[in-house]
């Protein structure tokens, strides 16, 4: 199962394809921007066997899940996440369903940042 669109996922897939891997992919929709779609479009041009789900079936269909694959926008010092809105409920049913959660993404993502460390938060409170 994954949850949006992502490049690095994308590719992942398909080298698993190219090793000749069998394998269906869920793909959550992640509303409201709806990438997941974009996502199916990719991995089913690819040949590779999708299903794309809206995010309120996530919970219903993680008991028939045997990985989660997420993307990231950073990595954080402590091994947290910076990913799209969303990727917290993908992990909390994961958690509930004893699913492994894998977190595919660049080197160059991983941050020395911590994520409260005073004034260098990564959400800043300021007036515009």
């Amino acid at each position: 199962l994954t949850y949006g669109s992502s490049r690095t996922i994308k590719m992942f897939l398909k080298a698993a394809l190219d090793k000749k891997l069998r394998f269906t992919v869920v793909i959550c929709e992640g509303a409201p921007q709806n990438q997941g779609h974009e996502m199916a479009k990719f991995l089913a041009q690819a040949g590779i066997e999708c299903v794309c789900i809206p995010d309120s079936a996530l919970f219903a269909m993680m008991a028939r899940v045997n990985k989660v694959l997420l993307p990231a926008h950073a990595v954080l010092a402590n091994g947290g996440l910076v990913a799209p809105s969303g990727c917290n409920l993908v992990a909390l049913a994961a958690a509930q369903n004893s699913v492994p959660v894998v977190c595919l993404t660049g080197m160059f993502k991983l941050t020395p940042l911590f994520p409260h460390e005073g004034q260098d938060t990564l959400n800043d409170l300021l007036s515009p």
